[in-house]
């Protein structure tokens, strides 16, 4: 029985992993674009949602603590939730460093040309 409840619950996960990767593909492929707009997308598509059920669940999650363990589950709701937006921002600031770099590098080569 435990085995057959193992499997159903990584059933519910795997399809959220592989969204999940999708975007973090997609993320690097907008973050590479010439335009920086197109980057922010993504995150502002996680960012919504949470805004909008973040309040709802730190409420009731504050609501149910009744200890300090639950307290401190209750405050890590917002990071849980606003953690794959963190993600994907921190992904667009890579490719955006990395693609400002390179477009410094091919100035200075052409400068001295």
């Amino acid at each position: 029985m435990k085995l057959q409840e193992n499997l159903i619950t990584l059933g519910m996960y795997v399809p959220l992993i592989v969204v999940f990767v999708i975007c973090i593909a997609l993320e690097i492929f907008l973050a590479n674009r010439q335009s920086r707009w197109p980057g922010l997308v993504l995150p502002g598509c996680w960012l919504l949602p949470a805004l909008f059920v973040l309040p709802n669940v730190f409420l009731n999650a504050l609501s149910e603590a009744e200890s300090a363990s639950g307290m401190l589950l209750a405050l890590l709701v917002p990071v849980i939730l606003l953690a794959p937006m963190l993600v994907l921002l921190a992904i667009y600031w890579f490719c955006r460093r990395r693609r400002k770099n390179r477009e410094q590098i091919e100035k200075m080569k052409i400068q001295d040309l």
